[in-house]
């Protein structure tokens, strides 16, 4: 039987086009396609699913396997979404085989759905199929008794906090409620649940971790759907968080960066699934287009649904509604996605199809409880609760052109696939690493020493500075590593017109001591390199045992400047299951309290055999009689226009006035970068070809580009707070940021 729904399915279609609001007519069929493809796709991945079962079942050669509820899940759906009866007679035949190939000797059944995943789908099924009459009364017997028989084997763990497993085990026992209310140990089963959930519904979530946060959502929003409440659990603020986090994180190609535990491939289908949902309910196309673009960028790879995937994407199909229009959704400039108290990540845009994205998201300071129980629990002493990396500060993704230029670490790093393999270290991500203790010998290979530390270590993160300033997007964030004794802010310059970034990492010492700080990059593949430059291009991106084919539309420059006395090193380690090529530099000595380490590198995508040695003068620091890393000038050019920046590293520059307030004074504040002076923590100007002069900066008073004023603050006579005797005769407020081009 081929596609027994096809024509009922162009019917249904049809129906959608005709029945949608007048106001949508237009733009519906878009969706209608959408869905179309996704119900064409799905039915054909259960049928095959369902006719590779049958063959067993006549063989004989039955085993009870667990991962088959997904699809006798996926079958309920397409039965609920087109209505065709060949779906609910499969689910009812294939069920009881199943079932039946668990029956002991005694006539009892041998408990197999054991795996947290897996319960909630089996009775999605059984109790679709019990409520359309499709089992016998004898069969029902048969179901319930293995959902008694298999929730009894979830009772020895909890695992409890706001992440995936502690969630979906508490959905389990919930929905296996519902399907068996006589059951002997059913008030059991709802208390299990309850605790189980409670750290889940309406609260945010602690884990960090690309494959995972999907289905925890996912599994949110069937738990209150199963329960009725689902209208309202749409409406809190949490809940559409989530949606907004996925949609904003979503690459050019379509489909979603890793980070934290994560493969780009893997777990796609849930993401997809509750953006249908929220575009559906929430009545907006945007949702509906991000949940298009992932879906056709993934199956582009994978060609086909796999027994996994079809259970949620007939669930997305189950939630759709074709009325509502695709809005399309293709961000081109740079953004938080979406805060800096949950999410805490930064994804640089632009219209040539630039992304990056900067992830500075630490364990947190919200549900203690979660995740103190998972540090006593867990014997993964590498991660962050919960799936997440040491990725603080890092950039996990970079891509230009379509290509994938710098890639997260991945969901596993080496050939020995355990906890001691350290494989969520910080030394697997585009970061600064930081060890104490001196390194021997003295310039020999940083790995071998930072790799002997592969734990986690909490470090605190927040955002000081993100602004678009036309020509410049500019971003600060700050890590404090309170144990190694240091606090690192990463300053990221993106052009969003040339695709230039400049990385610029300022290291404070907190505490004094011997320590390494390994400015650490991986380009993976380096087609070319120099004293202190690589250029790369990652053939292919390895997704565990599988590779992304990386189309080679861009390659990557990654340079450092400003070395000094700096040791630069290309290192091989394995990474994301193979060997790949890190590009390192680092400084071992000892740090006196207050001192700072600053690192400076370019990373400039380019096409494919153009870069020349003449590149490496693009980007130059602005030097200056006191270089002790307190500020930073820099120069380069934009479409042939000069662009001057500077950057107060040191925030407390200025700040005189400790006996009245406000504190700072912008005369003593101020910093020459050569033709800039200003007291702001960050300015640039650049010098249009029309004589105009654009002009961006944070938190400053004033703004003088050679010899003229830019911006300049009225005098404030009323701000004074203090004594008389301390009073500065010069008061000016700080403006927060500005952006204008002066002609």
């Amino acid at each position: 039987m081929k596609n027994p729904t096809a024509t009922l399915a162009c019917v249904l279609a049809i129906l959608i086009l005709a029945t949608g609001p007048a106001a949508h007519a237009a733009d519906a069929p878009a969706t209608a396609s959408f869905k179309q493809q996704m119900l064409n796709d799905t039915i054909d991945a259960v049928q095959k699913t369902h006719e590779r079962f049958a063959r067993g079942v006549a063989r004989g050669a039955i085993t009870p396997n667990r991962g088959y509820a997904n699809t006798l899940a996926a079958m309920v759906n397409l039965h609920i979404v087109t209505g065709d009866d060949t779906y609910l007679k499969w689910a009812a035949d294939d069920i009881v085989a199943l079932v039946q190939a668990a029956k002991n000797e005694d006539g009892s059944q041998r408990a197999f759905i054991n795996g947290f995943r897996n319960m909630v789908p089996f009775c999605e099924a059984y109790l679709h199929l019990k409520s359309r009459k499709a089992l016998t009364d004898a069969q029902c017997k048969m179901m319930e008794d293995q959902i008694i028989a298999s929730i009894a084997t979830h009772y020895e763990a909890t695992d409890f906090g706001p992440h995936n497993r502690g969630l979906i085990d508490g959905a389990a026992f919930l929905f296996a409620a519902k399907a068996v209310p006589g059951a002997p140990d059913v008030e059991k089963w709802k208390c299990y649940g309850n605790a189980l959930v409670a750290d889940s519904v309406y609260q945010w979530s602690i884990e960090d971790a690309s494959i995972y946060l999907p289905f925890w959502q996912t599994y949110t929003l069937t738990l209150a759907e199963m329960q009725g409440r689902l209208d309202e659990y749409m409406k809190p603020i949490m809940t559409r968080y989530y949606f907004d986090y996925i949609k904003s994180l979503i690459m050019p190609n379509g489909l979603l960066p890793d980070w934290g535990d994560g493969d780009w491939t893997h777990n796609w289908d849930w993401s997809a699934a509750n953006l249908v949902l929220a575009g559906s309910r929430y009545k907006d196309g945007e949702y509906l287009d991000a949940a298009r673009q992932l879906y056709y960028a993934s199956l582009s790879y994978w060609k086909n649904l796999d027994s996994g995937s079809i259970y949620t994407i007939s669930t997305a199909l189950r939630w759709l509604d074709a009325s509502v229009p695709l809005k399309p959704f293709a961000p081109v400039k740079s953004c938080e996605a979406i805060d800096d108290l949950i999410s805490k990540k930064i994804t640089f845009r632009s219209a040539n199809g630039d992304y990056a994205m900067l992830n500075y998201r630490d364990e947190g300071p919200y549900s203690r409880f979660g995740r103190d129980y998972l540090n006593a629990q867990l014997n993964a002493f590498q991660e962050k609760p919960h799936h997440g990396h040491a990725d603080e500060n890092a950039i996990d993704l970079l891509m230009a052109g379509k290509t994938v230029l710098l890639a997260d670490g991945g969901y596993r790093h080496a050939t020995v696939d355990t906890w001691e393999d350290g494989w969520r270290a910080d030394f697997y991500h585009n970061k600064v690493v930081a060890r104490t203790g001196q390194m021997m010998p003295y310039e020999g290979d940083p790995f071998d020493y930072i790799a002997k530390d592969r734990a986690y270590h909490a470090v605190q993160t927040e955002k000081i500075h993100f602004g678009n300033f036309g020509s410049l997007d500019y971003s600060r964030t700050r890590l404090v590593d309170r144990e190694r004794g240091y606090t690192g802010d990463r300053i990221i310059l993106f052009a969003p017109e040339s695709s230039l970034y400049i990385v610029v990492d300022s290291i404070l010492i907190d505490e004094p001591g011997v320590k390494v700080f390994c400015n650490t990059w991986h380009p993976d593949n380096i087609l070319k390199q120099g004293d202190n430059h690589v250029v790369s291009w990652p053939e292919r991106i390895p997704v565990r045992k599988e590779y992304w084919p990386n189309a080679h539309n861009k390659e990557l420059l990654i340079q450092f400047l400003g070395n000094g006395d700096k040791v630069t090193k290309i290192k091989t380690i394995e990474r994301r299951f193979n060997p790949s090529k890190a590009f390192v530099q680092y400084q071992n000595t000892y740090f006196f309290k207050g001192q700072r380490l600053l690192f400076v590198t370019v990373l400039r995508p380019h096409d494919p055999g153009t870069f020349n040695a003449a590149m490496l003068d693009d980007v130059k620091l602005i030097t200056n009689e006191r270089d002790d890393d307190r500020t930073l000038g820099l120069t380069f050019r934009l479409d042939g226009d000069p662009v001057t920046v500077g950057l107060k590293l040191d925030q407390t520059i200025g700040l005189g006035n400790l006996r009245g307030r406000p504190m700072w004074d912008f005369r003593t504040g101020q910093v020459t970068y050569g033709k800039l002076r200003t007291d702001s923590d960050f300015a640039f100007v650049r010098e249009r070809k029309d004589g105009a002069k654009e002009t961006g900066f944070f938190y400053g008073c004033e703004l003088h580009y050679d010899g003229k004023t830019l911006f300049d603050m009225p005098l404030n006579k009323h701000m004074y707070q203090g004594a008389d005797d301390f009073r500065n005769p010069v008061i000016k407020d700080k403006m927060p940021r500005w952006h204008q081009i002066v002609k």
